[in-house]
């Protein structure tokens, strides 16, 4: 008998299994503007490689992409009107600004199992990695400029470091609820993405430039027990890597001292460490 003709490529792919699917599909996310210093850029890169979807991702700097001022322009404004970082633009065009609205949008792109394995089992858990890091955008990246910003009055600068050690307290105790080494418990979430990028920045300038003591500079043990389990994470450590270079290079070009921060600390009037 003659052989059958083979069937259109439409009837095919109707019949490929969904892992045959998805290796046919292409990749291509969207571009995130970014820079790896950037700790709020940073826990979208972070959740993305845990999802599986950081290959996905154009990463681009706006400083290069929008040359007529970065993410001051006036182009850039019009992806992301608070001319903040980081933004995603969606393949299909949709505008994603805010890091945490970012990784709403991230877990909702991943395939079921990646998101499974990134989110809390218990309600508990799931409550905890919510309050955490509502706790952490709400009252402690408000003020985290306080470690590397300036010019700044010498003493709001005082005011928002004891702030920072106050949240960063409550934040360990946060983390101290559920049994396991990350923010939820067992499960490494979007809440783990959230706050290690900030505990970079804590555990590389509060002790170098402010004299905090290690154990301070992490709020305690709950916090210091996920920042090194996020750390000893594959993709963790990529993450740890690109923000921790983006500070040593701000160390290497001078910040601390042109931003006023090494003088600051000198006038012991004012308390710094803690």
């Amino acid at each position: 008998l003659p052989r059958a003709a083979p069937a259109p490529a439409r009837a095919r792919a109707r019949r490929a299994t969904p892992q045959r699917a998805a290796t046919l599909r292409p990749r291509a996310l969207g571009t995130l503007y970014d820079v790896p210093v950037s700790n709020n850029g940073a826990r979208c890169r972070l959740l993305a490689r845990w999802l599986g979807l950081y290959d996905d991702l154009v990463l681009t700097n706006p400083n290069d992409a929008f040359a007529d001022g970065g993410i001051k322009s006036a182009a850039y404004a019009e992806i992301n009107p608070q001319l903040k970082m980081p933004t995603l633009v969606a393949a299909n065009g949709l505008r994603v600004p805010e890091s945490e609205v970012i990784n709403a949008y991230l877990m909702d792109a991943a395939s079921e199992g990646a998101r499974r394995l990134a989110t809390p089992k218990t309600i508990e858990g799931r409550t905890n990695g919510a309050l955490a890091t509502r706790t952490h955008d709400q009252y402690l990246v408000p003020i985290q400029g306080a470690m590397y910003r300036g010019p700044m009055d010498r003493a709001t600068r005082a005011t928002q470091l004891a702030e920072i050690a106050r949240q960063l307290r409550i934040l360990d105790e946060i983390c101290g609820r559920e049994d396991g080494d990350y923010v939820a418990g067992e499960t490494k979430s979007a809440a783990d993405a959230a706050l290690f990028p900030t505990l970079i920045f804590c555990d590389f300038l509060l002790p170098k430039y402010f004299g905090w003591s290690e154990g301070a500079a992490l709020g305690g043990a709950n916090l210091r027990r996920m920042y090194e389990a996020v750390k000893r994470d594959p993709d963790g450590a990529k993450t740890y890597d690109e923000v921790r270079g983006g500070l040593e290079a701000w160390e290497s070009a001078g910040r601390f001292e042109k931003v006023g921060i090494v003088d600051d600390v000198a006038d012991v009037s004012f308390q710094w460490s803690f």
